[in-house]
C-alpha cells in the first residue's frame, strides 16, 4: 500500500492530461472548475514506500524516478510531484559541496547516515567587509571567492583570470591555457567532468519520468524554480546571522546587493523555462521571510521588494509564480493581499502553517491559495482526522474557485502514512466537487 486510490476513469491519457491541466489553470484564474484540484509536492515519500534509502534515492536517479512513477501513477492527482526536491548526490561529491550534508557523502565530513535527510550547513561565505569587493566585480568575486568557499574541489577558481586578462586577446592566449593547464586545475576539471556525468544521469531520469507521467495523463507540478534574493544572500553569502545583522549595520549595502541579484534571477528563470515550456508554474521556496525571522517592517524593506520584482517579471512573461510561504505568514496577510490584488488571477500562494481559511477571507478574491494539510497529521494522524481536515479547508476555501489542496511543508512528508495520503486524496473527490 502506497497511498494510491481506485477511481475509475475511462478517458485516454491525452484527454486526462488536458483535463487536469485545465482544472488547475481554471482554478488559478479564480474560476470554479468541476472539482478542487489536488497537486501534492513530495521529496522522499515515493522511494521510501518502495523500500529505498535516502542515499539510494540521491545517488541512483533511476531508482528515484521509477519509484516516483510507480507510486504517483496510482494517485489520480491533478499534478504529480517533480523529482527536483531530491538532489543528485553524485554531483555534490564531484564538486565537493560544503553547504550541504547528505547520506553517503564521499567526504566523511559531509556524510550522514544512509537514511537521513540531507541537511543545509549554515555558513558565512561572504564576509561583512567584502560588500564593496562584490559590487566592484560581482561575477569575478563569485568565481574567485564564493565558488571555492562553497565547493572543496573547485579551489582552482580562486586563480581565475581577471577582467583585463579575458578582454585582451593576448591575455586570453596566455591565461586561459595557463589556468586550465596547470596540474591542480586539470584535476579540478576531472572533478567537474565527473559531476557533469552524474548531472546528466539525473536529468535523463527526470526527463523520462516527466514524459512517462505525461504518457499516462499526469502533468508534473513544476519544472522551474527561483529563489528570493534575500534567501540567496542569507543562505549562500552572508549566512543567517550575517544577513540579520546587516539589516541593522549596513542596510543600504544589503539592499543594493538584493537589487543586484534581481536581473540575473529573472534571466536564469526565463532561460530555464525554455527547457520545460509545457508548464508555466514557477516554484519559489521562501525560507527566511516568515513571521519568526524578521519583523513586518523588515519584510517590507528587505525581503519583499526584490522578490516582488522577480514575480512581476515572471507574470509579464506569462509565467505563474508559486511562492511557498514556509512557516507562518499570519502577520503579513494584508500586505500579501495588496500585492495579490495588483496581479489578480496570476499566482498561487502556497501556505504551510498560515491560517488558510483566514487567508481566503483576506485575499481569496485575488489569488489562488494552496495547502495545507499538516505534515504531522499525514505522518502520525488517522485517515478520519485527514478526512475531517480536508473537508474543513475545502468548505472554508473552495467557494468561487482559487483553491488547491496540498500538504504543508514539503507537501507529502517522507514518513507519511499511505492510508493518510489515500484519505487526503479521497476527501478531495468526496468534498471538492463544485455544483454547477
Amino acid at each position: 500500500m502506497d497511498g494510491g486510490v481506485n477511481i475509475m476513469n475511462e478517458k485516454n491519457p491525452e484527454e486526462l492530461y488536458k483535463e487536469r491541466m485545465e482544472r488547475v489553470m481554471t482554478t488559478i484564474g479564480l474560476k470554479e472548475p468541476d472539482r478542487v484540484p489536488i497537486t501534492p509536492m513530495s521529496m522522499f515519500y515515493a522511494p521510501t514506500q518502495k523500500g529505498y534509502t535516502k542515499k539510494e534515492a540521491m545517488y541512483e536517479p533511476q531508482k528515484l524516478a521509477q519509484a516516483s512513477f510507480e507510486v504517483f501513477s496510482k494517485t489520480n492527482w491533478d499534478m504529480v510531484p517533480p523529482l527536483l526536491g531530491v538532489f543528485p548526490a553524485g554531483v555534490f561529491d564531484g564538486l565537493g559541496v560544503q553547504f550541504f550534508k547528505w547520506p553517503g557523502a564521499a567526504d566523511e565530513k559531509q556524510r550522514l547516515g544512509d537514511d537521513v535527510h540531507f541537511q543545509y550547513v549554515e555558513g558565512e561565505y561572504m564576509k561583512a567587509d567584502e560588500y564593496d569587493e562584490f559590487f566592484l566585480d560581482p561575477t569575478g568575486f563569485v568565481i574567485r571567492k564564493i565558488i571555492p568557499r562553497h565547493h572543496k574541489n573547485l579551489q582552482g577558481f580562486s586563480m581565475f583570470p581577471n577582467l583585463i586578462s579575458l578582454v585582451s586577446g593576448y591575455g586570453v592566449i596566455l591565461n586561459i591555457p595557463l589556468f586550465f593547464g596547470t596540474p591542480p586545475n586539470q584535476e579540478m576539471m576531472k572533478s567537474i567532468g565527473q559531476a557533469a556525468v552524474k548531472l546528466f544521469e539525473y536529468v535523463g531520469a527526470n526527463n523520462k519520468y516527466v514524459e512517462d507521467m505525461k504518457n499516462i495523463g499526469y502533468p508534473v507540478g513544476f519544472s522551474n524554480f527561483v529563489q528570493a534574493p534575500y534567501d540567496v544572500v542569507s543562505e549562500f553569502l552572508r549566512g543567517m546571522k550575517g544577513g540579520m545583522l546587516d539589516m541593522y549595520r549596513r542596510p543600504e549595502k544589503l539592499k543594493k546587493l538584493l537589487e543586484m541579484l534581481v536581473p540575473s534571477s529573472i534571466q536564469a528563470t526565463l532561460i530555464a523555462q525554455q527547457m520545460a515550456p509545457d508548464n508555466p508554474i514557477v516554484f519559489i521556496p521562501l525560507h527566511r521571510g516568515a513571521d519568526g525571522f524578521m519583523s513586518r517592517e523588515q519584510f517590507e524593506e528587505f525581503y519583499f521588494p526584490s522578490l516582488a520584482a522577480i514575480m512581476e517579471a515572471l507574470i509579464q512573461n506569462n509565467l505563474i509564480p508559486c511562492p511557498f510561504w514556509e512557516g507562518s505568514y499570519n502577520e503579513r496577510l494584508d500586505f500579501l493581499g495588496e500585492f495579490a490584488q495588483k496581479h489578480k488571477g496570476k499566482m498561487i500562494y502556497w501556505f504551510d502553517r498560515t491560517d488558510i481559511i483566514h487567508a481566503k477571507e483576506v485575499f481569496g478574491d485575488y489569488v489562488t491559495i494552496r495547502g495545507n494539510v499538516p505534515a504531522s497529521m499525514l505522518a502520525t494522524g488517522t485517515p478520519q482526522q485527514i478526512d475531517e481536515y480536508v473537508k474543513k479547508i475545502i468548505e472554508g476555501c473552495a467557494e468561487g474557485g482559487g483553491f488547491i489542496v496540498d500538504g504543508g511543508v514539503s507537501g507529502i512528508p517522507d514518513e507519511a502514512k499511505p492510508e493518510c495520503v489515500k484519505a487526503m486524496t479521497e476527501a478531495v473527490f468526496k468534498y471538492g466537487e463544485y455544483r454547477k
